[in-house]
């Protein structure tokens, strides 16, 4: 509990019997991060996905900008969700340059 990443710990006393169930082991673990140090639960559960799922459900999706301007049109908007720290805006810059429909 006062370790910066406790998602990345054993639990004392507990860590082996824990781990001892195969099909909630994994989710016990998620549930006493997020009780104990509800900050950590996003890297919790980026944790117990990848175990879980596996890493294609977590590792970020970049579709190219060029693929998504020729599936568009005029009338069709387009709608990007992004994380935080991400900006398209480079690349569509680019792509308009690249299509000479640059704002001038």
């Amino acid at each position: 509990m006062d370790k910066n990443d406790p998602e990345n710990y054993p639990v004392p006393d507990f860590h082996e019997r824990i781990m001892g169930e195969k099909d909630i082991g994994s989710f016990i673990l998620l549930c006493l991060v997020r009780s104990l140090r509800e900050d950590r639960s996003l890297v919790g559960s980026n944790i117990y996905i990848n175990q879980v799922l596996g890493k294609e459900f977590t590792n970020p999706i970049s579709y190219p900008i060029d693929k998504i301007w020729e599936e568009s049109s005029a009338t069709d908007p387009v709608l990007f969700l992004l994380s935080a720290g991400a900006d398209t805006t480079s690349s569509i810059d680019e792509l308009a340059k690249k299509k000479k429909k640059f704002p001038t």
